[in-house]
């Protein structure tokens, strides 16, 4: 999975719980600043396996 992959998956994983990414231009007055959040490999894995509970679950209710 490539990292724009990634990000668009957690974005959509976040966006289930009201939290949607800051527009780019929100904080003009200050410097411009990248700001990438790194999840480590547990937590990535933690993710992947709640992702695929997620889906076995609505594959359940809807057959």
């Amino acid at each position: 999975m490539s990292i724009a992959e990634h990000v668009k998956s957690l974005q959509q994983h976040l966006a289930q719980y009201g939290l949607y990414p800051v527009p780019a231009d929100a904080d003009r007055e200050g410097s411009e600043i990248f700001k990438i959040c790194f999840l480590n490999k547990y937590e990535m894995q933690r993710w992947q396996e709640l992702r695929e509970k997620e889906r076995e679950q609505r594959d359940e209710h809807s057959t």
